[in-house]
């Protein structure tokens, strides 16, 4: 599959998941989608027992290591819990902003059936330093409770001037259409080594998913584990300035084993710009996993609105550019080409060679 194929691929998925509110606990429109595009490419998929989908395409060498590309289903939202005289209360999930809980802020209640419902926050119920708020909703229309509540931004939408795609939620469907896009294009290169998508539950509210499906072994036992994530763009972390190669993030500092695999897969990019930095302005899947044994690395797409959080206390849609998406999607499947090999990047493989000359010189010179 060329590059142009494989871009097309991961911007449809990710229109499609765009059109799919979801945040913590209340996944599975999300899931259903990938499991469904699963389906239609041959690749097997299970779900764990705590909802998280892992996809499979195998591997030719039983014996040899595999790689795994994790992202997360959710996004910070609210949930609808009860219906009460003075209305409907609920609590926030995930990092919203301040600016969420103030009255007036435009919602879409999502019922059980999947129907929106549009929706006002009214404030918050109880301290302003709380979690609880007040939601005011159409109640004979509402339904069953509890339910989520996402906030009311556009889906998905393309600025072709600037090449900025909008969402509600780039965090962190950017990254699960990147792991479907990457399978896709697995299942044409085959490899020693089995090639994972693994799409979690729960991040926003603590990588709760990440954490349990790396303490239950989920991935075997040598997976290198790469975190494709959304991170707020930072100095040397520009919007527009190419995909970030993740050495690590507010928690931990990942591995240059595993690192190796988007280095070496650079080379597959032509001219579109790399970055790499540490991206510590959050806490991604990649410390569950590092945490738990798994030599660990990570790419991060740029982020502007991290959480919807717009300038002056606003609420806006979050956005990343359609040129890093689309070379991160290109880095992410070279490196899923090296699956189950020893990948080398030209700078690894210089300090991994013998300096036989100059140790020779160090061993005359040191009598």
């Amino acid at each position: 599959m060329d590059r142009d194929q494989l871009a097309a691929i991961g911007l449809n998925y990710l229109e499609d998941l765009g059109g799919i509110p979801a945040t913590s606990y209340y996944e599975r429109p999300v899931a259903d989608y990938i499991l469904s595009r699963c389906a239609d490419a041959g690749i097997d998929t299970r779900a764990d027992r705590y909802g998280n989908v892992l996809a499979t395409r195998p591997g030719q060498d039983d014996s040899a290591p595999g790689i795994a590309f994790v992202a997360h289903m959710d996004h910070p939202g609210y949930e609808a819990l009860s219906a009460e005289d003075d209305g409907v209360h609920g609590r926030g999930l995930g990092g919203l902003p301040p600016q969420a809980f103030e009255s007036g802020v435009a919602v879409t209640f999502i019922r059980e059936d999947g129907e929106r419902l549009p929706g006002l926050v009214m404030g918050r119920a109880g301290p302003r330093d709380g979690n609880n708020v007040l939601f005011e909703v159409a109640r004979d229309r509402l339904g069953p409770l509890p339910c989520a509540v996402v906030l009311d931004l556009p889906d998905f939408d393309f600025d072709r001037e600037s090449r900025l795609i909008r969402m509600r939620a780039a965090d962190d469907l950017a990254g699960c259409a990147s792991l479907l896009a990457v399978l896709r294009s697995a299942i044409e290169d085959p490899t020693p080594g089995a090639v994972y998508g693994l799409f979690t539950r729960a991040e926003e509210v603590g990588l709760v998913g990440a954490r349990l499906a790396a303490a239950d072994g989920l991935l075997p036992p040598g997976t290198i584990v790469v975190s494709v994530e959304t991170s707020s763009a930072l100095p040397g972390a520009e919007i527009g300035g190419g995909p970030v190669v993740r050495t690590g993030d507010r928690m931990t500092t990942f591995d240059f084993e595993a690192e190796e695999y988007l280095a070496a897969a650079i080379s597959r990019v032509g001219d579109s710009p790399v970055q790499r930095q540490l991206m510590q302005a959050g806490t991604c899947e990649g410390t569950a996993f590092a945490r738990n044994g798994y030599a660990t690395t990570g790419l991060a797409y740029p982020l502007g609105a991290w959480h919807n959080n717009g300038p002056e206390d606003t609420i806006r849609p979050e956005f990343i550019h359609q040129d890093d998406f689309t070379t991160g999607i290109a880095l992410l499947a070279g490196a899923a080409a090296l699956a189950g090999s020893d990948p080398a990047s030209a700078a690894g493989s210089r300090i991994r060679a013998r300096p036989e000359a100059e140790e020779q010189r160090l061993l005359d010179s040191a009598g």
